[in-house]
């Protein structure tokens, strides 16, 4: 197939050789592939009279397709929530201080444990630390305001968090329903359920695996973890791990200080005042009422921090911007990263971003695809965007965030890629450089460069670096990170919809 681009409404066909040539190419579009080859996928769009003006779906790692049917309306009616929970074919995975549960095998004469993915377990299994399997009666369900206290509630405010993670509804379409035939108010399917079983929240004893019947198992390091899920697995462990951290973090309300309690199978949180297990005063005949009883409130419900990654090019396309960070391994160079603040666009994120960080001015911005991010809980918004002609040198003394900041060819990007070596992070790397605190933005910056390696491990990666040569130079992140897949998707020609030109005076 030949690359094209849009022209007067319709698509226009370019000599392949164009694809090389951004620089002269406006809104260049190049046929779409893969956003890369491990585990990864690219919806493309249908045919249409605006097929041409759609880019490719990427579907990043942690994205999975299909997802979940989260069924969302569920959450707040109790029966059905009751019926998902008591669903004899319903699903448990379980996280201790943050860690999923994974199966593990062993394997070689160093009797080293792998994980080899996510350990589901039955009703039976988790009753030692789940042994009510429902949720807390509303004292007066004919008062509507004290219904929505008890909507999927669990109570007291101390059990552990149980949240509902939805429904996989696949096995509907391989059994024969044809679309007509789906109930979409109730569709069938096996219901997947998160627990936490951290010491804390069980008595402060220990999880007794052989108790649970897991087998060879353990709680493996939630970034390491990643490393042998697939793309739907790798989704269902992300939405499960953002749910669990703000389930165990937000203990107290924001409003009075009492303990909080759980909604909505996991999906929210109230004030204890309103169900007795207020503090100082609050709740009860004639206490205080806490304000956060009162009206709608951003807390009550699980958070997304959005953070923009930056692929910058220079005005001839044939260049990117890329940084490190001191505490990275040798070599390591990454898009670079931070949050969205309030009241600010993506476009101007990014561009307030590059001039805090390297003193370079961006102009034009284009979205390119989104990850979640469970570290904790953050959207990573991929963008390429272009500096303009008088963009400046680089200059690290604005916030001191980087250690060194460098422009990369596509041709030297290519060559690191095509190495063994090139977007490998072993083990020991990955607890190296594990932050402390993740919402900072140093963590923004680890998270752009972190993610789940690529299924091989330290020993074969260093058994590669001796069979194919010295290790390169340079190293940038895998494709399970948004930053590999803009790095790699520029250097191999794969943009889709980005126009190259210079855009002196165009800010």
């Amino acid at each position: 197939m030949q690359p094209a681009s849009i022209a007067r409404g319709h698509l226009r066909t370019l000599p392949a050789t164009s694809s090389r040539h951004l620089a002269q190419t406006r809104h260049l579009r190049i046929p779409p592939r893969s956003a890369y080859q491990y585990r990864s996928v690219t919806i493309r769009p249908s045919a249409s009279a605006y097929t041409g003006f759609m880019g490719d779906n990427i579907v990043n790692f942690y994205s999975g397709q299909p997802p979940l049917n989260r069924l969302s309306f569920h959450r707040n009616e109790t029966t059905k929530m009751d019926k998902h929970l008591n669903a004899s074919e319903a699903k448990f995975l379980l996280f201790k201080d943050g860690k999923p549960l994974m199966s593990m095998q062993t394997s070689g004469e160093t009797k080293d444990k792998t994980p080899t993915g996510l350990l589901y377990l039955s009703q039976s299994s988790i009753t030692p630390y789940l042994p009510s399997k429902s949720f807390a009666e509303c004292p007066n369900p004919e008062d509507k305001d004290v219904a929505k206290q008890y909507q999927s509630a669990r109570l007291p405010t101390t059990l552990p968090a149980l949240v509902f993670l939805g429904i996989d509804d696949r096995t509907e379409a391989k059994e024969g329903a044809v679309p007509a035939e789906v109930n979409p108010k109730d569709p069938k399917g096996v219901p997947y359920f998160a627990l936490d079983v951290s010491g804390a929240n069980v008595g402060g004893g220990n999880v007794d695996l052989g108790e649970l019947g897991a087998g060879e198992a353990e709680f493996v390091e939630p970034r390491l973890a990643g490393s042998s899920l697939g793309g739907w697995e790798a989704n269902l462990f992300a939405q499960a791990r953002a749910l669990m951290d703000w389930n165990t973090r937000y203990k107290f309300c924001p409003g009075c200080g009492s303990p909080t309690y759980s909604l909505w199978c996991g999906w929210k949180r109230g004030c204890g005042s309103v169900v007795g297990e207020g503090r100082d005063g609050y709740g009860g005949e004639g206490g205080k009422v806490c304000p956060s009883t009162k009206g709608l409130h951003n807390y009550a419900y699980p958070r997304t921090d959005p953070v923009i990654i930056m692929g910058i090019l220079d005005p001839t396309g044939k260049k990117m911007l890329m940084g490190r960070q001191k505490a990275w391994p040798k070599g390591m160079y990454s898009c670079l990263a931070g949050f969205i603040e309030p009241g600010e666009s993506i476009e101007d994120a990014v561009r307030r971003e590059v001039m805090e960080e390297a003193g370079v001015k961006v102009g034009q911005v284009r979205y390119s695809s989104c990850q979640p991010w469970p570290f904790p809980a953050n959207l990573m918004i991929g963008c390429y965007g272009l500096v303009a002609s008088d963009a400046g040198s680089i200059d690290l003394e604005l916030d001191n965030e980087l250690e060194d900041a460098r422009w990369f060819t596509q041709d030297s990007v290519l060559d690191i890629l095509n190495h063994p070596e090139g977007t490998n992070i072993t083990r020991s790397e990955h607890k190296k450089f594990e932050p402390k605190q993740v919402n900072t933005a140093s963590g923004v910056q680890e998270g752009a460069a972190l993610a789940p390696a690529e299924g091989q491990t330290e020993e074969s990666a260093l058994e590669n670096a001796r069979t194919e040569g010295p290790p390169p130079s340079f190293r940038f992140p895998p494709k399970t990170a948004i930053a590999g897949v803009l790095i790699d998707r520029w250097a191999r020609g794969q943009m889709d919809e980005v126009a190259i030109e210079s855009v002196k005076n165009k800010l």
